[in-house]
């Protein structure tokens, strides 16, 4: 006579089947490259799908590629980054509000040249189940208003030097006459600061005939920003 019992390794199975299935999920990020400005913050996201929660799992964010590598860490519930690379210190966090919801994407603060690279984000479920998403971080700066400085003349010629500070990456350096028409210039001087910013600047040699309006324009194209100063030069 069969009892009930018989069924305990369908109903074991069954309920391991379902705790399996319920940790099914997958960790989404952008495809395309988070662009950031210098000194503002971003967010990388990342989420779970389906929106699962993510409160009692292993959140890391760290760059492979680095020495130090740890960028934020959740585990046990809060974050813990006594290991943290000091370099984001005090600039990461994660929202805790949102982690029910699935949400494991990292914000990160006063954003700096050196952050641009690569991310991983790692999830370690309840059951030791790993995922990881790799997100790119591509990192620009808008610069300084040009300043246009008159050397000396000679020789019926004059030297102009245009100079604009604090870009990333490098921007395009153009003098134009009046018209418009791009002028020949000297190859620029590109130096970088402390803050990996940049610095450029460029020395165009131009005859002295009368009174003329010379403009220096240096361009961001991946920002689609845009400084412009003129410069009047009057006749002698």
């Amino acid at each position: 006579m069969k009892t009930g019992w018989s069924m305990c390794p369908y109903l074991i199975l069954l309920i391991l089947h379902q705790t399996s299935r319920s940790e099914m999920f997958q960790l989404l990020g952008p495809a395309d490259p988070v662009i950031a400005v210098v000194g503002e913050d971003v967010v990388l996201p990342t989420h779970l799908k389906p929106n699962i929660s993510a409160e009692d799992m292993r959140i890391e964010w760290f760059r492979p590629q680095n020495r130090d590598p740890l960028v934020h860490l959740y585990r046990l519930g809060e974050s813990r980054n006594e290991r943290q690379n000091p370099s984001y210190s005090g600039r990461t966090a994660l929202f805790p509000e949102e982690l029910r919801k699935g949400n494991t994407s990292l914000r990160l603060g006063r954003v700096q040249v050196s952050d641009k690279g690569q991310y991983s984000c790692y999830i370690q479920s309840k059951s030791d189940n790993n995922y990881r998403i790799m997100v790119s971080l591509e990192v620009r700066a808008v610069g300084t208003e040009p300043v246009i400085f008159r050397e000396a003349d000679e020789g019926g010629e004059v030297g102009l030097l245009c100079e604009s500070k604090g870009w990333y990456p490098q921007p395009d350096l153009i003098w134009q006459d009046s018209e418009g028409h791009n002028l020949p210039t000297e190859k620029p001087e590109i130096l970088w600061d402390s803050l990996g910013l940049i610095a450029i600047r460029t020395r165009v040699v131009i005859k002295r005939e009368g009174s003329s309006r010379f403009t220096c324009r240096v361009l961001q194209q991946k920002l689609h920003e845009e400084k412009v100063t003129e410069f009047h030069l009057h006749g002698e």
